[in-house]
């Protein structure tokens, strides 16, 4: 009877935990059904591999892959692990006008992992930033980010240390969230557990 009983706590509880994540799974682990690259003639950098979505760019061509559904406030959330030396990637916020950068930056040549990439915003090209990019960033292993958009506000979380906690200024109301192969550099990067909570 105990057995019984314990048994149905532990259903209780797990549907009931289920019942509280409201979060949905922006990639299936098997295609890149829900995502959208441009250009689209790049659309085989990007790739579903043994449930991870690897992005890699052996002709150092740039492209985004962008879901095909617009956002407001939401959570979101990835695993990433970078299997090149040199790679600038991100996550871009409701359309183009902000980044969540993963990587080395182009323009300033050192890591800005979990910054925000804002030049649209003329307060210089990475307005949110953080000093604790190099003691908290795990360089060739995977990490785990988190970024909350609520209203104009932009939050990043790395590896559950807060890094950087920024408001835009031409941030749009609602859009799509983009992932990056940035040009000009040959880079190869895999994704998994990538989800949204609306909020």
């Amino acid at each position: 009877m105990k057995k019984l009983q314990k048994l149905a706590l532990l259903l209780a509880t797990g549907i009931l935990f289920s019942a509280c994540d409201s979060s949905i799974s922006l990639f299936d682990g098997k295609s890149l059904d829900g995502w959208e690259c441009d250009p689209l003639e790049q659309a085989g950098d990007w790739k579903a591999v043994e449930g991870e979505l690897l992005g890699e760019n052996p002709g150092e061509q740039g492209s985004i892959i962008w879901t095909n559904v617009n956002y407001r406030d939401f959570e979101v959330e990835l695993d990433y692990i970078t299997l090149t030396d040199d790679y600038d990637t991100g996550l871009f916020l409701r359309g183009l006008t902000h980044q969540v950068q993963i990587g080395i930056s182009r323009s300033l040549q050192k890591d800005m992992t979990a910054c925000i990439y804002a030049p649209e915003d003329e307060q210089g090209s990475y307005p949110g930033q953080t000093d604790k990019v190099a003691s908290v960033h795990k360089i060739g292993e995977w990490n785990h980010l988190k970024v909350i958009v609520t209203g104009k506000r932009i939050q990043t979380i790395l590896n559950d240390e807060p890094m950087v906690d920024y408001k835009g200024v031409v941030l749009a109301e609602e859009g799509p969230i983009g992932l990056q192969l940035h040009g000009g550099v040959h880079m190869s990067v895999k994704f998994k557990n990538v989800r949204l909570t609306e909020l």
